[in-house]
């Protein structure tokens, strides 16, 4: 039966179903026309394989209006097929200019749905969009949606979790919404990205440790997460990790924080923290260029503290690792 559903829509969209909805759309006024047209047009880009044809045909164009205005089913059907548009095809093709601005309200809407998978394919598309620019990142947060994307984070769920994670990771860039990491009260944000960051799930430990990347560049954040009680062994994990993206961000967290504060420093590097780095920093098998080079500019960044000394011949810097020691006081 599936099989049967998906040849009537390739022959209606070879017949040339989508130029013939288009007009439709843009030459009625009647909210039951209209929710009717947002129903076939979500039925159409169901299959990944014609969204490409109603985007050139301007059925992306089409529907924006649709999303935004009519019946309340109207709204919410146009608001999946936008979704499911913008997952795929690059938001900037099919949204050009401002329209890509007046994707997100639908978008926002949609994630209050009672369906997991239309929350899912909203936070697909939020997500793509957030990478776009600040114009976009900013109007996610006038349209209320970071709060929406948050509360996801605690579903049960796996695929949204990593989903809401993955856009908030993205959403970071924002000034705003950074500032909320630091502020951090009552919500317990940069403890729940922490957390993830140690998960199992290699996509929600990435999204994760991308966003703390991003985050613990601010000296108050890095003390935020220094009060999760496993913070150690998570940044341990993520330095040990087989997964190179994984292995460059613990890498680059390490680095912010060492950088950030002394204190910090201090404390990562015990229970094998110095060690770690070290070792990174002559890139072993499996290490990656840019994971050896953070770990070098955090082992000179303990040398400008006083926490570790290089020996006789590396005074002007830590080109040789093996020389390191650790300083008496320190000891």
């Amino acid at each position: 039966m599936r099989s049967l559903f998906r040849l009537s829509f390739y022959l209606c969209v070879q017949a040339g179903a989508v130029p013939a909805l288009v007009h439709l759309s843009n030459n009625t006024e009647s909210a039951g026309s209209r929710e009717m047209l947002s129903r076939v047009f979500l039925a159409l880009v169901i299959d990944q394989k014609h969204r490409g044809k109603v985007v050139q045909l301007g059925g992306a164009k089409a529907l924006l209006p649709m999303a935004l205005n009519g019946t309340d089913k109207g709204k919410h059907f146009a608001a999946q097929a936008v979704a499911k548009i913008a997952i795929t095809a690059d938001p900037r093709m099919a949204f050009p200019g401002q329209r890509v601005l007046e994707t997100v309200r639908p978008l926002v809407q949609l994630l209050k749905s009672e369906e997991g998978l239309q929350q899912f394919e909203a936070l697909m598309a939020l997500t793509n969009l957030a990478a776009l620019d600040e114009d976009v990142r900013n109007r996610i947060v006038k349209e209320k949606g970071v709060h929406l994307i948050e509360s996801l984070q605690f579903e049960d769920h796996e695929m949204l979790r990593r989903a809401a994670t993955e856009c908030m990771c993205n959403m970071v860039l924002n000034a705003e919404v950074f500032e909320m990491y630091v502020k951090d009260s009552p919500t317990e944000r940069v403890k729940l990205m922490t957390l993830f960051a140690g998960e199992d799930d290699v996509a929600l430990a990435s999204a994760a440790s991308g966003a703390l990347a991003m985050l613990t560049t601010n000296k108050r954040i890095c003390e935020k997460v220094m009060e999760v009680r496993p913070c150690v062994e998570i940044l341990q994990q993520l330095l040990y990790s087989d997964n190179t993206e994984l292995q460059y961000r613990g890498a680059y967290i390490v680095y912010n924080m060492v950088n950030n504060s002394k204190e910090i420093a201090e404390k990562l590097m015990e229970n094998k923290g110095l060690e770690i780095l070290m070792a990174l920093s002559k890139k072993p098998e499996g290490v990656s260029d840019t994971t050896q080079l953070w770990a070098e500019k955090t082992l000179e960044r303990l040398v400008q503290w006083g926490l570790i000394t290089p020996t006789e011949g590396q005074a002007d810097g830590v080109s040789d690792h093996s020389t390191v020691k650790v300083s008496e006081d320190n000891q």
